[in-house]
């Protein structure tokens, strides 16, 4: 026969697994995806395959930052960064944001 814990009842006992206000932000608990520069975008756009790599690491209220973005073709990094100052750019980020929105 299984028992159950106090642990178990009251919810989750570690302050990182706890909700958490981040201004206007309520978040479901403080795991948060930092930014990266991962380098895997052609031409400064970002690929489909983002797709993916983002929806794998998003959870329902929690924080996800993405890469580090470039706002114009000077402000580059390093190669192969994603950018966000075309309009090819802006549309390659739509449904990478659409699928890790909650």
């Amino acid at each position: 026969m299984a028992t159950t814990n106090q642990a178990q009842v009251d919810g989750p006992t570690s302050p990182l697994l706890a909700p958490y206000k981040l201004g206007n932000f309520n978040l479901s608990h403080r795991v948060v995806l930092a930014p990266l520069t991962r380098q895997r975008s052609y031409r400064n756009v970002p690929q489909p395959h983002a797709i993916l790599y983002y929806s794998q690491r998003t959870s329902n209220g929690g924080l996800l930052i993405s890469e580090a973005t470039g706002i114009s073709d000077t402000a580059q990094g390093y190669p192969d960064t994603p950018g966000i100052w075309t309009k090819e750019q802006v549309e390659a980020w739509k449904p990478i944001v659409d699928a890790v929105s909650c």
